[in-house]
């Protein structure tokens, strides 16, 4: 292993065996009824940016608090917001966020994207807004599929937009269903890529057979429609 790629792992596991006590999330602060909704560990490359579904339960709820812990503070993350007035739950947000993550480290990071989810019954919130006339258009809709990487494992996975809808972007990336961040190790060992057919996006899915089980690896592929 070269030298900083052994760096990267020692620091990743610092990172993971301090994570608990370094902060509390706050997805939940100021929210009565809550349901926390942890995403994976999400894999940003080195000075590059990853993208990140995250839904909440089925069901009537919305986002009404967001949070994410990464492994640097390199790693910046926000998240597409729609447009209106006020600002708030069922407003701004909708039963999933969009994360964006961009790092200016020089080496691989990984962030976890955080929801706290409030029911539409008796939890102050409100069903998702259906999309109205705005000077700026309707707001997009952003669909995804996840695929569950085993060792030695090669998948693909279709997404697409509705008839009446426009595929106007769309991104993959890989993650780790795992409490602690993932060590480069099992980062180097699955592959992921996209290409677009169509209005369908097409996403593969790949690993070596050194990948443990244990790394809980997956892949999300997604689509940006336009109404």
């Amino acid at each position: 292993m070269k030298p900083f790629a052994l760096a990267f792992v020692v620091a990743l596991a610092v990172v993971a065996a301090t994570a608990g006590a370094a902060r509390a999330t706050n997805e939940c602060h100021g929210i009565q009824q809550c349901i926390r909704v942890p995403g994976p560990w999400v894999v940003v490359p080195a000075r590059g940016q990853a993208e990140y579904l995250l839904t909440c339960p089925k069901g009537q709820s919305v986002v009404g608090g967001l949070d994410a812990q990464a492994t640097s503070r390199e790693v910046h993350v926000s998240f597409e917001g729609r447009l209106g007035a006020p600002v708030q739950p069922g407003q701004t947000t909708t039963r999933y966020a969009f994360f964006r993550a961009v790092s200016t480290s020089k080496r691989t990071q990984a962030f976890q994207p955080l929801l706290g989810c409030i029911p539409t019954q008796g939890g102050g919130g409100r069903s998702t807004v259906s999309a109205r006339v705005v000077p700026v258009g309707s707001p997009l809709e952003f669909r995804s599929r996840i695929v569950v990487v085993g060792p030695g494992d090669v998948k693909f996975a279709r997404i697409g937009c509705l008839r009446t809808e426009k595929l106007v972007g769309s991104w993959h990336a890989v993650a780790f269903r795992t409490a602690k961040p993932p060590s480069l190790v099992h980062v180097g060992l699955v592959h992921a890529g996209h290409h677009v057919v169509g209005k369908r996006v097409v996403v593969t899915a790949s690993s070596t057979d050194a990948l443990s089980p244990d790394a809980h690896a997956i892949v999300q592929g997604g689509a940006e429609c336009a109404p």
